[in-house]
């Protein structure tokens, strides 16, 4: 199944269950699973391999906690602004993974640029027509 089908389906099946019974819906900004196993991955190659010392974003996309705008824009940021060299030798490398696969995995890889992409466009065009409010984590 086409990558980007798949995160389209998984946004609409998220706003589904999360819609409210009028016209406006309400959303927590939760990136797919696919995005957090990948943010796992990232999380523990961080631990054992070192970093930069906030994980929390990171730590928010693995386990599935609700994300702010704030998140999400830095999110998109970061994968605007970051070039994956999918051919270091260290990519996909669990035993020697190059710094650019550890961070590109700490925002959850291909699946959380596409979630957050498409997210951002989502939610800004909700907001300007007022047909979505975002619940804030607690």
């Amino acid at each position: 199944m086409n990558t980007l089908l798949f995160q389209a389906q998984l946004i609409m099946f998220h706003l589904s269950l999360l819609a409210a019974e009028s016209e406006v819906r309400e959303l927590k900004l939760i990136a797919p699973s696919i995005a957090s196993m990948a943010a796992l991955r990232g999380v523990a190659l961080h631990k054992k391999f070192g970093g930069g010392r906030n994980l929390t974003l990171a730590e928010a996309i693995a386990h599935e906690k609700p994300l702010t705008l704030e998140d999400i824009n830095t999110m998109v940021d970061f994968f605007e602004k970051f070039k994956p060299d999918m051919d270091d030798p260290g990519w996909y490398n669990p035993e020697k993974p190059s710094v650019g696969w550890i961070r590109w995995s700490l925002m959850g890889g291909q699946s959380g640029k596409n979630w957050s992409l498409d997210t951002k466009k989502m939610v800004e065009e909700g907001l300007k027509d007022k047909s979505i409010k975002i619940k804030t984590p607690e």
